[in-house]
């Protein structure tokens, strides 16, 4: 006599899923124009250092959005230490 074996399904919490997270670094073609302004493509300019410099621009974009957000603040009159830790 087999044993039967039970197949559980998995559980997911409300709020979960089991797919992968949201990509947050655009993704470019090889022929398209290179982001950094040189005007070439990027196959020809930055693909060899590939995801890390999508992520650089990435990083560049946010902190100078948090700038701007915090110098917009700033001229409403809220404290520098509101500013501070300012996240948007």
């Amino acid at each position: 006599m087999a044993a039967k074996m039970k197949h559980h399904s998995k559980v997911v919490w409300p709020g979960f899923s089991n797919s992968p997270p949201p990509r947050h670094t655009k993704k470019i073609g090889r022929n398209e124009p290179c982001p950094c302004g040189s005007g070439t493509k990027y196959k020809d300019c930055h693909q060899q250092e590939g995801a890390a410099f999508l992520a650089k621009l990435d990083r560049l974009a946010e902190k100078r959005h948090r700038a701007e957000a915090r110098r917009q603040l700033k001229e409403q009159g809220v404290p520098w230490y509101r500013r501070l830790f300012f996240q948007k």
